[in-house]
């Protein structure tokens, strides 16, 4: 961690009665709205500190769909799986090692998701659809294609004053993810929207949305239904420990004003990443970036109050990584959180310009940070590889390139393109050419492209297999990770409590979501949906194992 100014009090809490409540829960995203609904049902008093003005995090900017295994809508419709099941999946599909430190955690997950699921549903208006996503790693023992659910569109006029504070989105979020893909949005844009405009009128009367920010306005409904209150503009800057050193408030600053928020029960840190923090980037991810998609506050507070109590850390190097394109928003430079890779006329090529990986590997962000002996990185910079027909074919690359001047490279030939990317032109030129060859023949010799497994082997399905690179101008862009979020942070027990380097627990702090250290990292088990649907399940892990605290 990142040397910061101390952000803990030792003194007394002088909090006045109108700040004192059983719970504090820092952050408005997925976790920290969970963890306070799951206390407030249970007739707790609970307060939510949000560090801006608007309502949601990253939770809110995302599409929304939610892993959960075990799930009652899976059941409904005589689909079979258990936690079980889905334990022996997530051992079986995650990298080697992490068993050793994280299987107490996955089987806590997996037992908790489905009671988390229950209770937010009983308390709150959220509502999903089973989706029929398979998880990608279909030759792995347990998998399933039941886990993954869609967040059902709702009124954001439920929520009155906070109708307009919900966090908008990069994405358009008036459809669902379904209605989305359905209607081809990302590839024909302007004919999607034609196709779709019933739909679009219908929410757009009703001021409904679906995907992270319907996710927001349900589980925000249900808080403030269940007696929450909500503080906005308010940002964490210190915890505060009582004489036997466990944690009892937050001290918080609004509008130049500190405050001492008291909690009688604990806190629950919900707080985000900290992937905009440029010093502990810097120091704690191994590589350049490209762009960033979540709120520009994840800035790493509550990594930072937690440090200043001795809190162990954990997966700093981790993040959802994805490859975007570039946006604005609220003013400044954001990634567009797309898949934009996998085109059957598209290669990747390490610095040397040559492929390394199938690029219809699932997780095949992972392996551009694979690295050395010494652990150096020996794949960046890395290069998509394409030409115009791809662009054409996939307008929003086109489009979004204009909103970072060079993000896109085109050149007439491809020793031109060598020289733009600073890649040896006799290697690209011979790269490109053997992959032509195996798009002629439809064998990838090299990498298996699209054989390999189930996920490759239905995405050339989709997709189609291989294409020809062979119409100029090529096009080429950076194959750097960009982030939705990063999932370092501080390392708890299976009942979300902080725990310090000595193994000892730290009375009174809770982790969820992005500031825990996240027992799945970068290679997740599930296409989508391994932050949503796990996040809301640590927050009422977090809530539960709250309430059932001893301090003793």
């Amino acid at each position: 961690m990142a040397d910061t100014d101390s952000p803990v009090s030792g003194k007394a809490n002088t909090a006045t009665d109108a700040d004192t409540t059983d719970v504090v829960i820092v952050g408005s995203g997925a976790a920290a709205l969970t963890a306070a609904l799951t206390a407030a049902v249970a007739g707790k008093t609970v307060r939510i500190i949000e560090k801006t003005d608007s309502i949601g995090g990253t939770s809110a900017m995302s599409g929304g769909m939610t892993w959960i295994p075990a799930n009652h809508y899976a059941e409904a419709a005589g689909h079979a799986d258990s936690v079980a099941e889905a334990l022996t999946y997530m051992r079986a599909a995650s990298p080697e090692g992490w068993r050793d430190t994280e299987d107490e955690l996955w089987a806590r997950q997996m037992e908790d998701g489905p009671e988390m699921l229950r209770l937010v549903e009983a308390h709150s208006p959220l509502r999903f659809s089973l989706t029929d996503v398979p998880d990608p790693f279909q030759e792995a023992p347990g998998a399933k294609s039941c886990r993954i659910l869609a967040v059902e569109p709702i009124s954001k006029r439920i929520l009155g004053k906070y109708r307009r504070k919900i966090r908008r989105s990069t994405i358009p979020q008036r459809m669902t993810v379904g209605e989305t893909m359905a209607a081809n949005l990302f590839r024909h844009p302007v004919l999607g929207m034609i196709k779709s405009w019933p739909i679009l009128l219908r929410r757009w009367a009703s001021d409904s949305i679906a995907q992270g920010g319907g996710l927001i306005v349900a589980l925000l409904k249900g808080c403030l239904d269940a007696g929450c209150t909500i503080e906005l503009s308010t940002r964490a800057v210190a915890l505060t420990v009582d004489d036997k050193g466990v944690v009892d408030g937050v001290e918080v600053e609004c509008n130049g004003q500190h405050r001492t928020l008291r909690a009688r029960m604990g806190v629950v840190l919900a707080s985000g990443g900290f992937e905009w923090d440029s010093e502990m980037l810097a120091k704690h991810f191994p590589s350049e970036i490209d762009f960033r998609s979540g709120p520009s506050s994840n800035e790493g507070d509550g990594h930072k109050m937690a440090q200043a109590l001795g809190a162990s850390f954990a997966h700093m190097d981790q993040g959802n990584i994805v490859i975007q394109p570039p946006v604005r928003y609220e003013g400044k430079l954001h990634g567009l959180p797309l898949r934009i890779h996998a085109e059957p006329d598209a290669i990747i090529v390490d610095r040397n310009g040559r492929r390394f990986a199938s690029e219809y590997e699932f997780w095949v962000y992972d392996r551009i940070m694979d690295r050395d002996e010494n652990g150096e990185l020996i794949h960046q910079p890395a290069w998509v590889i394409s030409h115009w027909p791809m662009v054409k074919r996939a307008p929003l690359v086109g489009w979004y390139r204009f909103f970072k001047s060079g993000w896109l490279l085109k050149a007439k030939t491809l020793d031109e393109l060598a020289r733009l990317t600073d890649l040896p032109a006799d290697t690209l030129k011979e790269t490109v050419e053997r992959f032509n060859g195996f798009a002629r023949s439809g064998v990838d010799l090299d990498f298996g492209r699209g054989q390999n497994n189930f996920y490759e082997k239905a995405l050339a399905k989709d997709l189609g297999l291989m294409k020809e690179i062979d119409q100029a101008p090529y096009v080429a862009f950076r194959f750097r990770p960009s982030l939705l979020g990063t999932k370092g942070g501080v390392r708890t027990d299976s009942s979300g409590r902080a725990l310090r380097a000595d193994g000892s627990i730290i009375n009174g702090l809770y982790c969820a979501g992005n500031v825990m250290a996240n027992p799945t990292g970068a290679r997740t088990p599930s296409q989508v949906g391994t932050t949503i649907g796990p996040y809301m399940t640590w927050g009422y892990t977090c809530a539960r194992s709250l309430m059932q605290r001893n301090h003793s």
